[in-house]
């Protein structure tokens, strides 16, 4: 009996430091996804990672009860270009897959910390960061990196990829 709660004892003391770096190692949770809606640039999620005990689980948003707190843009290398933020930290706006939170515009409950700057072609990345607050509060931050690229009269979201060689982010070619 003694002999098992060691064990058990020394199982837990070597797995806590690991499990707890492994949690706090996590970078993002899920990607955003950006897309042209007319002629708006839009952000938004729709799956991201929550750690299980031995597995991470993927959660739709749709299933979840998300609750957005920022919305950050930059230029690369890093330029802040847009940057909104919940008035009130421990609440947020829901998230669905379908919801659209529009580069520049006011979102009811957030206040402007960077203004939105005029968008032109180049390489951008993308926080959506807020928390499920359907389990244990658990953070879903969502990011993306992408490209604008001109088309016509307007913008169009390409894909970036990142080049291993160069140790950089570029945008990939249009299809």
């Amino acid at each position: 009996m003694k002999r098992g709660f060691l064990v058990s004892s020394l199982c837990l003391a070597l797995l806590t430091p690991s499990l707890s770096a492994w949690g706090m190692s996590r970078l993002f949770d899920g990607d955003a996804n950006v897309w042209m809606q007319d002629r708006t640039l839009c952000f938004g999620g729709a799956a991201f990672k929550s750690p299980g005990l031995f597995f991470n689980r993927t959660l739709q948003v749709d299933e979840r009860q998300v609750a957005v707190q920022y919305i950050e843009v930059s230029r690369e290398p890093y330029e802040p270009f847009w940057s909104s933020a919940s008035i009130e930290p421990t609440q947020g706006v829901p998230l669905r897959s379908d919801t659209c939170f529009a580069y520049g515009r006011a979102i009811a409950g957030f206040r402007e910390k960077t203004p939105a700057r005029l968008l032109e072609p180049g390489l951008y990345s993308v926080t959506v960061g807020g928390h499920d607050s359907a389990g244990d509060g658990q953070r879903a931050t969502f990011m993306k990196t992408f490209c604008l690229e001109a088309r016509g009269d307007g913008l169009a979201v390409i894909k970036a990829g990142y080049d291993e060689k160069a140790g950089r982010w570029r945008c990939e070619p249009a299809q």
